[in-house]
């Protein structure tokens, strides 16, 4: 252990804490633990300490190479914050304080000791410079001496809280870390490479972390390429209008490589899901946020889209094995799906649902906010028109709203660009009057014969004959009503 620990001034708790910490790094020793724990995953609990009699003080080797007691930290670092995850609520006042400033392993230790925490520990913080240099480098919340709360108001919190927490202590490293093998999980904290930075837009209210189930790495791209993760919530009674819509909508968005996150429930939840991964056009199409322990997937009916997740996407949760969901918990769930976002949209939301929860958590962290409209006398539908009417969202009938709201004039330019390759080639085949006709049509709106002669200056005879011609070439198309063009892609693709 560097010389530094040693000039702690209460020596009682440099004890202690290597007394503690020595339990736990024994307890994950125990032969039986499976061997995928020496694998070089994200999710690492194996720390490899010596355990001698004489040298019990060391939490971690000495001749590491820098990366490699890294590594091993973090790994410390993840253990206690599983821990704290088996008894804590999210957004607790008392822990989020504790991880702000003080670090996972030293919140964990004054939750867990009656002696519980000094003024020294207080104002100086993590007394191993190991695991604070991480705690600094890693980017998380570590600010010891710079609290939001008194010293007084903490202690007297603390005492209180573990009573409350008494019956759900159970700290047993092993057992977190045998219960996680077996259901083929792995955590992740603001420490690791892998945590989606977004979820700290939540401040207070950021988990402590996440477990989850698939490959680890994908959690990347949710930082990467923020801009195109799009949750789609709604009623869990969804209509057959609000099923389609979500297939519809999900599908154009995926088929543009947006990853699709939602809540694995019933109804929208689950069509958002389905036309993600039947679009199969994204390295990670679709991801699902629970409310429970990842042991058992809720609800069991949707266990099957549940695993197809797991395997082509990702399942996460903030809560811990063996909890099952219930109601304060979906809402609790409800802002990492907001978090992890950055458009959401909601299909389908009565008057008080679900979907409004994320809606407003979303609005809090200023996500863009998408309502689909619907049938003015479904009850299905009556959320979102309040948020529309109520200025919170805009309305989405097609993904282009998203894409042009999004990117702006840059993408209207990376449009007309294409659209003008497109036009020089086909214009090479069309007469003078066709290619201004061609040039006023709409690839989406139909317009009527007269409109369009109205703007070229052609008599409607002779327009209507050169958009005949245009249809006889595949370049237009007419409803009864009125035309539109179609563009090159279309006509390949039919």
């Amino acid at each position: 252990m560097p010389d530094v620990l040693l000039d702690v001034e209460n020596h009682t708790y440099f004890q202690q804490l290597m007394m503690y910490r020595r339990k736990e790094l024994e307890s994950l020793d125990q032969a039986y633990i499976p061997e995928p724990f020496e694998s070089s995953t994200p999710f690492q609990w194996r720390i490899n300490a010596k355990l001698q009699d004489e040298e019990a003080e060391l939490l971690f080797e000495e001749n590491l190479e820098p990366e490699e007691r890294i590594r091993q930290v973090r790994a410390y670092i993840r253990l206690c914050t599983a821990l704290i995850m088996r008894f804590a609520d999210p957004a607790d006042p008392l822990i989020v304080e504790g991880l702000k400033t003080l670090g996972a392993p030293l919140t964990l230790y004054c939750v867990t000791n009656p002696e519980g925490m000094t003024e020294t520990w207080w104002n100086g913080g993590e007394p191993s410079e190991e695991i604070a240099d991480v705690l600094r480098a890693a980017g998380a919340s570590y600010t010891p001496g710079q609290h939001s709360m008194s010293y007084e108001d903490f202690t007297r919190g603390i005492a209180k809280k573990r009573r409350r927490w008494q019956g759900r202590q159970r700290f047993e490293p092993r057992r977190e870390c045998a219960m996680a093998v077996s259901c083929d999980i792995w955590l992740v904290t603001p420490v690791d490479d892998f945590w989606p930075n977004h979820l700290q837009d939540l401040g207070d209210e950021t988990p402590y972390g996440l477990w989850g189930k698939g490959d680890p790495a994908k959690l990347r791209i949710l930082t990467e390429y923020f801009q195109k993760c799009v949750a789609v919530v709604g009623s869990r009674d969804a209509s057959v209008y609000g099923a389609d819509a979500t297939s519809y909508l999900v599908h154009e968005l995926a088929q543009k490589s947006h990853i699709i996150i939602s809540g694995g429930a019933y109804g929208i939840d689950v069509a958002a899901h389905r036309a993600a991964l039947a679009a199969g056009n994204s390295a990670v199409p679709t991801i699902a946020l629970m409310a429970g322990g990842l042991d058992h997937f809720y609800p069991v009916q949707n266990s099957e889209i549940l695993h197809r997740i797991v395997e082509e996407g990702l399942i996460l949760s903030e809560v811990s094995i063996g909890n099952t969901p219930t109601r304060w918990r979906f809402l609790e769930r409800n802002r990492l799906i907001a978090a992890l976002s950055h458009d959401i949209v909601v299909v389908e939301a009565r008057w008080r649902s679900g979907a409004l929860n994320t809606a407003r958590h979303g609005l809090e962290i200023g996500r863009e906010l998408w309502a689909v409209p619907g049938n003015i006398n479904s009850p299905n539908s009556v959320g979102c028109h309040r948020l529309i009417r109520d200025g919170y969202a805009r309305i989405l009938s097609e993904i282009q709203d998203i894409l042009e709201a999004r990117e702006g004039f840059d993408a209207l330019q990376e449009e007309k660009q294409s659209h003008d390759h497109e036009q020089s080639t086909i214009l090479d085949t069309m007469s003078e009057a066709q290619g201004r006709l061609w040039d006023m049509m709409s690839p989406r709106a139909y317009r009527s014969a007269e409109e369009l002669a109205g703007h070229i200056g052609l008599p409607l005879r002779g327009t209507m004959v050169e958009l005949s011609q245009l249809a006889q070439q595949g370049l237009a198309e007419t409803d009864g009503f009125g035309w539109r063009k179609i563009r090159q892609a279309a006509r390949s693709a039919s």
